[in-house]
């Protein structure tokens, strides 16, 4: 579920630590699916919600990439299934599984079916994928008007928060609000949106929000920054969506002028003890680059950096400034990702490049 929040808390009083090498995508792939814990029992409060549930959640799938899980909709019944845009963006996998007819039982990679996506929108955070076939009696899920929807309706959800597979939640809706922007400078978002108090979680990303008809009125997709602020967006942006004929990308936001490698926030650190500035080297509002300067003055100031795309927002380079006059003297270098420095390299005076490189051994 993506989260429409700053980063987590802050950072580490410790030293950063030099990244570990990335898993294979394969790796991914099957640690997301091995992570899924098997359906519960659906236990619901009501007989109303109960045929909610046993008429829509064969119709719910579960979506596994090489990043992660997901939710989706079977929407049509040549294999057509809605989700949002981040749930299937960058994966180079993605396999969907329908529910088991039998409550509760395991699923595993032999249940597992390859699909393709046809169409993303990522101004609105959907899209569209498609298995090559569906299983027996399964039927797709209508999509509903979304003018009749009112505040104060109750609506449900069927999702796989956090590996849960084919949870059922319900809540009411909080408001409808249009034109929301939501995401980050690099990936906006704007629909409009079902503001709900139906508990959602990552996992729920791209499930159908149903109505009590249990035709979809909205596609889970966000939380807010407080309690009971889930969001879905409206099936009028789906309609829309569908009936469009290419892909719509996002533009990212304008950069602000001279806004490159501004320290973004200071904490001090107590070991090694010393101020660290995290600065933005992408204009993007987050600390993307570390400046510590030690306590003791005899130490060198250093600069900690990502500077192979895969190690991307780890650290696996540091610039050394002995004598803290704003040029390099030395630096270090992971080239290969295994958490250790392998090379070192030596700056003359007023150069920004090593003139020479040393691997460093053991």
């Amino acid at each position: 579920m993506a989260q429409a929040r700053g980063p987590a808390g802050a950072a580490s009083q410790a030293g950063p630590k030099i990244a570990k090498p990335p898993k294979a995508p394969a790796d991914r792939f099957a640690q997301a699916l091995g992570g899924l814990q098997p359906e519960p029992a659906s236990t619901t409060r009501g007989a109303a919600d109960a045929q909610i549930y046993r008429r829509a959640a064969p119709s719910v799938v579960l979506i596994v990439t090489d990043k992660g899980v997901g939710s989706g909709s079977l929407i049509a019944a040549d294999g057509q299934i809605l989700t949002n845009h981040h749930v299937v963006d960058g994966a180079k996998q993605i396999g969907v599984i329908f529910k088991p007819a039998l409550e509760g039982a395991a699923i595993g990679k032999s249940d597992l079916r390859r699909a393709e996506v046809l169409k993303l929108d990522q101004v609105a955070d959907l899209a569209l994928i498609k298995v090559e076939a569906v299983p027996p009696g399964v039927t797709p899920l209508k999509l509903g008007d979304g003018a009749s929807l009112q505040v104060g309706a109750d609506v449900h959800a069927i999702g796989h928060p956090t590996g849960e597979a084919w949870t059922y939640t319900r809540g009411i809706v909080s408001q409808i609000r249009r034109a929301y922007e939501w995401g980050s400078a690099k990936s906006p978002h704007e629909a409009t949106v079902i503001q709900t108090q139906t508990p959602l979680n990552p996992g729920n990303s791209g499930g159908p929000l149903l109505d009590g008809q249990g035709v979809v009125v909205g596609v889970n997709s966000f939380i807010g920054d407080g309690e009971g602020l889930n969001y879905a967006v409206s099936v009028e942006d789906v309609k829309t969506f569908l009936a469009r004929s290419r892909d719509r990308a996002a533009t990212p936001a304008a950069k602000p002028a001279d806004c490159e490698w501004k320290a973004v926030d200071t904490e001090t650190w107590s070991d090694p003890k010393g101020v660290a500035e995290h600065l933005d080297t992408d204009c993007d509002g987050e600390g993307d680059a570390t400046f510590f300067t030690p306590a003791k003055r005899r130490d060198p100031t250093l600069l900690m950096v990502s500077e192979r795309e895969e190690s991307k927002g780890e650290v696996d380079t540091i610039y050394y400034d002995a004598n803290r006059d704003g040029d390099a003297d030395w630096v270090i270098y992971d080239t290969d990702g295994d958490g250790k420095p392998d090379m070192r390299g030596d700056f003359r005076k007023g150069e920004d490049e090593p003139y020479r490189w040393e691997k460093i051994s053991g």
